[in-house]
């Protein structure tokens, strides 16, 4: 597992650093370092993140005079030392599977920068933005043009949904710009660019964007602000597509670069009462589920676990554009093995008939399950979606990974064989059950 140096410059921010912190230490992708660096805070920022670092080694606490953002990503940059970079800011967090997808969009795709979809969040209303519509590995040429499709998206500006090679980084000596104070992600992003010839597009939520009213990015959102930044970015902008496309495609192209001055971002919103926008979950039904130790119910494991895949399940969904109930089926089927009744499939996922079967219907005309009529015998299903089976036992593992954590091989060998006898202890009591109703 490579190791990742997640980067979040800090100023004035201590009513949200520890969400920001918790969500990079929290990720199911434990190999990683936090580097957090103060950037001359006036409120209890420093304070914090001293008590950050020492309840986890793998955070470095860095203070510096105020310098910038920029001054402080680059003292990051500095002293990280993973294989990959990935930025933050402290407004801001991650959802818990953000860098591991990542990493294994960027090393299955063999790519050299990974860019996902992120939810944009206002008022506690969340969307979910993505530029791009499919999955899938860009040449930089096609990935340039994607560009210039929407070049004032923050999809594409922003650092915080990407990943970069930290090999890229330093062999080319690419740092934020300190000497100018707008659009400065973008330029990094341009320039870094220049050295890839592969964009891994992860068509999964990698990142929540927080609006913070009154912030400095807030109030320096206006007119003359945004006409500024866009004179002083296009000329690497311009330079950018110069370098990336030959003289006939670069001159073709030209009238759509300058478009940029005119471009205004298509995912800076989250507006209520509009679809694809939701209020934000936070996590609040979980802490039913939080009881004293001793006091917890029954089945309060399988419920959480049955969430985790769940969670799990859902991103794989976003990734292929399969809603919750094809991509519940499809996990179901390959679970299985083997072909599945509309009243087993009813069973397993908990969901009502009439809902697997508006959802096998539209997996068959997908061609991702089989219809299968024994002569005599109930209708049948099976998986037929070999591109999928990989990723979605791929979900096993995960949710093994986070619940085995801290287990020797030997407890989980010895958890296994006892979940399976009291598995069928509870099937044999109710099959009982079942034959003297009958």
């Amino acid at each position: 597992m490579e190791k990742v140096s997640v980067i979040v410059p800090v100023y004035n921010g201590e009513k949200s650093i520890k969400r920001c912190s918790d969500s990079i230490l929290n990720q199911d992708y434990p190999e990683l370092e936090l580097i957090l660096v103060d950037d001359g805070s006036r409120d209890r920022s420093w304070e914090i993140m001293q008590a950050i670092a020492a309840g986890d080694h793998r955070v470095k606490a860095i203070h510096q005079e105020n310098g910038g953002v920029s001054s402080a990503r680059n003292r990051a940059l500095a002293e990280a030392s993973g294989t990959y970079v990935q930025f933050a800011d402290v407004d801001d967090w991650l959802p818990m599977d953000s860098t591991k997808l990542l990493v294994r969009e960027m090393e299955e795709k063999s790519a050299e920068l990974a860019v996902g979809d992120f939810y944009r969040v206002v008022d506690g209303n969340v969307s979910e933005k993505g530029s791009i519509e499919t999955s899938g590995t860009l040449t930089l040429q096609q990935y340039a043009n994607e560009m210039m499709l929407a070049p004032a998206d923050l999809y594409y500006g922003v650092l915080w949904n990407k990943l970069y090679r930290r090999d890229i980084l330093e062999r080319y000596g690419i740092r934020m710009d300190e000497n100018i104070s707008y659009s400065e992600d973008m330029i990094f992003n341009l320039e870094y660019l220049l050295h890839v010839k592969s964009v891994a597009i992860l068509k999964a939520p990698v990142y929540y964007y927080q609006y913070t009213k009154g912030s400095l990015v807030d109030q320096s959102l206006n007119l003359s602000s945004t006409i500024k930044m866009k004179k002083s970015v296009i000329g690497y902008y311009n330079e950018f597509f110069r370098k990336t496309f030959d003289a006939p495609a670069y001159q073709e192209r030209l009238p759509v670069i300058y478009g940029y001055l005119l471009a205004v971002s298509h995912d800076s919103l989250a507006l209520p009462f509009t679809p694809g926008t939701r209020k934000l979950n936070t996590g609040a039904d979980l802490s039913a589920l939080s009881g004293e130790s001793g006091t917890a119910f029954p089945m309060r494991s399988a419920i959480l676990e049955a969430r985790l895949l769940g969670r799990y399940l859902e991103t794989l969904g976003r990734k292929h554009g399969i809603d919750e109930a094809r991509i519940k089926l499809l996990y179901c089927l390959e679970k299985r093995k083997e072909p599945g009744s509309v009243e087993s499939l009813c069973l397993l996922t908990g969901m009502g008939k009439p809902a697997v079967i508006v959802a096998l219907a539209r997996l068959l005309a997908d061609g991702l399950v089989r219809r299968e009529s024994p002569l005599g015998g109930k209708e049948r299903f099976s998986f037929q979606a070999p591109e999928l089976a990989e990723e979605l036992q791929q979900l096993d593992r995960d949710v093994d990974a986070v619940c085995f954590a801290e287990f020797t091989e030997e407890e989980i060998r010895q958890y296994r064989s006892l979940e399976e006898r009291i598995g069928n202890r509870i099937l044999h009591h109710l099959q009982a059950e079942t034959a003297k109703e009958s």
